[in-house]
């Protein structure tokens, strides 16, 4: 019996088998990527959760030949993958310090030569029982070359004498590294050698077999010390035909990629990138995957649900992409999902505004407080502008009325127009697309709830809302997932639940209130600078909650910030330094920025906090607005004292002033 919620657990590669077939869900970017025929390295990008290590081993042996996959061709002989990921705290042992530069960048070959001479052994009884299409491929009775046998010293030219000596040389390693002054040192092997060797002397085994080559995929790339990353990029710079060597690492991790000579490797001349965070920020495509996650694990879990066209046993094979990308295939696969995890529109939330006790009390209050500031609470009471027939321009209205720039009479007279019956609203000032709903009524939504901290927002709830909070990352979709549907069912299975499979939206408002809060304070052991980056991370969300306390919302949704490009100069080492850090892991995101409103503002990127923080701080995940700050603003936020921080943060806003500029020019 498994409970359906924890489906959802298990959402590290490292707890899953090496076969990852049936764990892996071909995405849709397969269709642009060229890793299956080109020649060349690959980089494989992207930050915390988002799918490097399910990514690679998806290419490696374990899977491309598991007895799951009904066909193999012998093609997948031409790049045999074997997965790599280094043994940090026994690397950095092999250090300049310990052993010596020389020695420890021949240590360090050594050690990856093993590994992969090990792992490559594993790739060969791999091969034994794949379900290749033009049929078996018997290996055991070959025998390695003179060369391989004698640098190895084996006892016979066998891959079981192979794997036998290896393990035993890997001992000795270790024995050596840890205790260099007291036992011999090794005779040391390079990778970069080694490896095509093996390659060489298998293709000599079958006919079939001629055209074999192994491709490393080096994982944690980042993890490595700088010299050991020198022996990596060696291997990269000087390929061989039989090896070809990958590495993935955290997305603005590493930026140098020095040769040990004074080389350096040249991306698109030696080295591709593939970018799973950008290729994975394509909405409709992460929403399809997610879905389809979705569904897979509440079918693992034996939950029922209704999407005939939904089927497991095509979701692992790039063949397959094709009906999956379907306009009617994905239509049915989203139906399904959102029936789930089903959303409430603005206008929908709207209306529970207007009819939920609590939440009228706040949008009465909000209106009595703009009818004050305009001199106008004699004229008007707020219940006269409450419409339960059109909530939006009800709501909208609060914000304006606070507004100073805005005159009472006349928008009063606008929403009077605008509720009456049959009004058409195409070309209403409150209606049309670009009118004061459209552009504010998420902003005044997130204001009303906002006030309101105890009650579950359910701007947070829904499929598509989760997808926004996670993108691009599915471990945060899956945690978001597991903790709705232990609230709504708690620890039920799926033989005993009664009725539809269906989750009430505020218990999804509660999940991802809870998912964000834990997720916030996991930022304490992210990397060296853990504390800080949480410190900063709690800054940047009480200045984005501040603005989303202003009664006015005259700039709605604020939740990213910019540096203006000619300050930027000025923006301290350390400042530089933490804000590659907070991208390394994913605490905040840099993104194109397509939204300068002027001239003067000519600054490239937007700094956004990640989504999934914004519940814990009750602010929205729509990219709609953002804040530019000045270097000196900056450094006050990521480094300075809290008193320092309370200062700006009284600078940057001010709730009830509704004509202050988005820049500060006071103090810092």
């Amino acid at each position: 019996m498994q409970v359906i919620a924890d489906a959802f657990l298990n959402t590290r590669a490292d707890h899953l088998p090496d076969d990852l077939y049936k764990n892996f869900i071909v995405p849709p970017f397969f269709r642009r990527i060229s890793i299956f025929t080109d020649p060349r390295s690959v980089r494989i990008l992207g930050g915390r959760g988002c799918g490097k290590t399910m990514f690679i081993r998806y290419f490696c042996h374990a899977t491309t030949f598991s007895p799951k996959r009904l066909s193999v061709a012998d093609s997948e002989i031409g790049g045999i993958g074997l997965y790599f990921r280094p043994d940090t705290g026994f690397c950095a042992l092999m250090s300049p310090e310990w052993l010596g530069e020389r020695v420890a960048r021949l240590a360090f070959s050594h050690y990856v030569a093993l590994s992969l001479l090990l792992e490559a052994r594993r790739a060969v009884r791999s091969l034994e029982k794949a379900n290749l299409s033009d049929g078996p491929l018997p290996l055991e009775g070959g025998h390695l070359g003179r060369s391989l046998v004698k640098l190895l010293e084996l006892s016979e030219p066998s891959l079981d004498a192979l794997e036998t000596r290896v393990c035993d040389l890997l001992d000795e390693l270790e024995l050596w590294v840890r205790n260099p002054r007291q036992r011999p040192e090794p005779t040391f092997i390079s990778f970069a050698s080694v490896i095509p060797k093996l390659g060489e002397d298998l293709s000599g085994w079958s006919a079939r077999m001629t055209s074999i080559a192994f491709r490393s995929f080096i994982d944690e790339f980042e993890n490595l010390q700088p010299a050991h990353r020198e022996v990596i990029c060696d291997a990269i710079k000087h390929p061989h035909k039989r090896l070809t060597v990958h590495i993935a690492h955290k997305r603005d991790a590493v930026t140098d990629f020095k040769t040990s000579s004074d080389e350096r490797i040249v991306l698109l001349h030696d080295l591709r990138s593939i970018d799973l965070e950008e290729v994975l920020q394509t909405e409709s495509e992460f929403e399809l995957l997610a879905a389809e996650l979705f569904l897979l694990r509440l079918h693992e879990a034996n939950a029922t649900f209704h999407c005939p066209m939904f089927d497991p046993e095509k979701l692992h094979d790039i063949k397959d992409l094709e009906y999956r990308l379907s306009d009617q295939y994905r239509k049915e696969v989203l139906r399904c999902v959102r029936e789930i995890l089903p959303v409430l529109s603005a206008p929908e939330i709207s209306r529970i505004v207007v009819s939920d006790a609590p939440l009228r009390r706040r949008l009465r209050d909000y209106l009595q407080k703009g009818l004050q500031l305009q001199k106008e609470e004699q004229r008007y009471t707020p219940d006269d502008l409450i419409s339960d027939t059109s909530p939006e321009a009800s709501i909208v209205l609060g914000a304006l009325l606070n507004r100073r720039s805005q005159k009472a009479v006349e928008i009063i007279a606008q929403f009077q127009q605008s509720t009456q019956p049959g009004k058409d609203r195409a070309a209403d000032p409150f209606y049309k697309v670009g009118g004061w709903v459209d552009n504010n009524l998420y902003g005044c939504l997130f204001h009303l709830f906002a006030g309101l901290p105890r009650r579950a927002n359910i701007l947070y709830a829904g499929f598509e809302r989760y997808c926004r909070l996670a993108s691009p990352n599915l471990r945060f979709f899956q945690e978001l997932c597991h903790t709705a549907l232990l609230l709504a069912f708690q620890r039920q299975s799926a033989d005993r639940l009664e009725g539809q499979l269906r989750v009430d939206p505020e218990k999804q408002a509660i999940a991802a209130k809870q998912v964000s809060e834990a997720l916030f304070q996991d930022i304490l052991e992210l990397g060296s600078h853990g504390a800080r980056l949480l410190e900063i991370a709690n800054r940047l969300g009480r200045v984005f909650e501040a603005f989303n306390r202003r009664r006015s919302q005259s700039e709605a949704e604020i939740n990213h910030f910019s540096i203006d490009q000619a300050d930027q100069q000025d923006l301290s080492p350390v400042s530089k330094e933490l804000i590659r850090e907070a991208k390394v892991w994913s605490v905040l995101y840099e993104e194109k920025d397509t939204k300068n409103k002027s001239d003067y503002d000519v600054s490239q990127s937007d700094l956004v906090l990640n989504r999934i923080y914004t519940p814990r701080f009750n602010i929205s995940y729509r990219k709609r607005k953002k804040i530019t700050l000045r270097a000196g603003e900056v450094d006050v936020i990521f480094l300075h004292s809290s008193a320092q921080f309370e200062l700006l943060l009284k600078t940057l806003v001010e709730p009830d002033d509704t004509n202050r500029p988005q820049t500060s020019d006071k103090l810092f």
